[in-house]
């Protein structure tokens, strides 16, 4: 739950205080979004313990 803060806060940021969203705004969104996908399990259904 604690990797969705940052993201949450820069697209509420964005939204409603109209700030820019920059390049690597949106990459550290895209690594934290794979990083839950690995995480969750569902890349690699084969992998699990």
């Amino acid at each position: 739950m604690t990797l969705l803060v940052p993201p949450s806060a820069i697209l509420l940021g964005f939204l409603f205080l109209g700030e820019t969203l920059e390049q690597t705004d949106i990459a550290g969104m895209l690594l934290i979004a794979a990083g839950l996908v690995v995480l969750d399990g569902r890349l690699l259904p084969g992998r699990r313990r």
